[in-house]
């Protein structure tokens, strides 16, 4: 069974489509997509031999691995492109995500299906600086919060609110977004708290975003009313 995390991932996957599960593991995503017939062909890629040595083995037990073509490499530099709609990069930091998708020439012509774990703001504004659009959606895993970008190109560029940074753009109708809206309110009150003993002029930036989603907090609690 898959993590909340990697069931979201999963339900984003192109239906009928061809999967390429960039920094495999132990092929959990992958060997799903294909048992549930979501996905008629997947291709698998991991930078460490150990880890696609595990993902064959889960393959194998779950009788999808000729189903599956696996790649020791570094993110997309040996896969081909043909037949692939998309692309899922989920568990690694957001600077490691937007290096792999730099590498890759065809990036622009598949669903992009992204969870970062680290520096989720450098991964928006890279993709906005890039012309893809996309959608957030914001799973919760015990105390933790998880970030999925649905992502796709759309060939505008366009520059980023602070808030659209760091908090992006998910469903705030949605309770976990808002419960996630909330714990990034908090953050940032401290964090310009701490600017703002320290002198730093940054203070006020980190103040401006805590009010903003405390006027939407506000918002949300009235509409329930």
């Amino acid at each position: 069974m898959l993590t909340k995390r990697l069931a979201a991932c999963a339900a984003l996957v192109t239906k009928g489509g061809v999967v390429c599960d960039v920094g495999t593991d132990h092929a959990y995503l992958t060997a799903e997509l294909l048992q549930k017939g979501i996905c008629t062909r997947a291709v698998a890629t991991d930078i460490h031999q150990g880890p696609l040595d595990a993902a064959r083995r889960t393959l194998s037990e779950a009788g999808v691995l000729a189903q599956t073509e696996l790649r020791l490499c570094d993110g997309l530099e040996q896969v081909q492109p043909e037949g692939i709609t998309d692309v899922v990069i989920a568990g690694m930091g957001g600077e490691t995500i937007v290096h792999i998708l730099e590498q890759c020439p065809w990036k622009n012509a598949v669903h992009l299906i992204l969870q970062p774990m680290t520096k989720i703001p450098t991964l928006r504004q890279w993709l906005a600086a890039q012309g893809f659009g996309w959608k957030e959606h914001v799973i919760a895993e015990g105390e933790k919060f998880y970030v999925i970008l649905d992502a796709w190109y759309d060939g505008t560029p366009r520059t980023l609110s602070i808030l659209e940074q760091e908090v992006g753009c998910p469903d705030w109708t949605e309770k976990t977004a808002q419960r996630y809206a909330s714990w990034k309110r908090v953050r940032f009150q401290k964090l310009a708290q701490q600017l703002e003993t320290a002198g730093q002029p940054d203070a006020q930036k980190w103040k401006a975003a805590a009010a903003q989603l405390e006027q939407m907090e506000h918002t949300w609690e009235e509409s329930k009313c």
